[in-house]
């Protein structure tokens, strides 16, 4: 069970992966939609302002093909193997299920209202909020329940880099952790384009 989890792409790739993949992004980005959760980079869960589906599609979308584009190029250049794309882009494309359950959490607005709470509390910006002490621990829940859904996309990401990359040890590590953080970044610039767009 823990290796289906964490890498099941031993089981599932190529143009499986990719459609499965696929139609968990567009999922993700609908449910995103009606709940407001927004993901400005390959990374980041955040809640924010209501825009039209097309724009969460889009960007999760870019998220997937900039990462996976990195990622594909690396293991051009540095993999002795034949490297097939379809290979690269749709079990990255699969690896980011775990944010279909990210985007759940959106439902309840306890995230939104407890970041507003903090900086009413800490900064004295914003409306004053107020929070009760089940409403602080139900939002303090969903934030480490969140960040463990990025840890196990990360892992996720790296399995299938690996096993579609097949690069051993130094050059694996560093070329995706390299790939992370320039997508990291792009993804955030293109992301911040996208939103003055809509």
């Amino acid at each position: 069970m823990t290796k289906k989890l964490l890498n099941p792409f031993v089981y599932i790739a190529g143009g499986y992966s990719l459609l499965i993949g696929l139609l968990i992004i567009f999922c993700t980005s609908v449910i995103g939609y009606y709940s407001n959760i927004h993901f400005p980079d390959i990374l980041s869960v955040k809640t924010g302002p209501s825009y039209p589906v097309s724009y969460y599609i889009l960007q999760s979308i870019a998220n997937w093909m900039i990462i996976s584009t990195i990622l594909y190029l690396f293991a051009v250049v540095f993999s002795k193997s034949k490297i097939r794309l379809i290979d690269i882009f749709g079990t990255q494309a699969l690896a980011r299920y775990p944010y279909l359950f990210a985007a759940l959490t959106g439902f309840s607005n306890t995230m939104d209202k407890f970041g507003r709470y903090i900086l009413w509390q800490l900064l004295e910006q914003g409306e004053p909020v107020v929070m009760s002490a089940g409403a602080i621990t139900l939002a303090i829940v969903l934030i480490i329940f969140t960040l463990f859904l990025t840890i196990w996309m990360v892992a996720l990401m790296f399995n299938a880099y690996k096993i579609a990359s097949n690069l051993k040890r130094g050059k694996l590590i560093i070329t995706f952790i390299t790939s992370l953080i320039l997508a990291i970044v792009l993804s955030a610039f293109i992301n911040s384009k996208l939103i003055q767009i809509f």
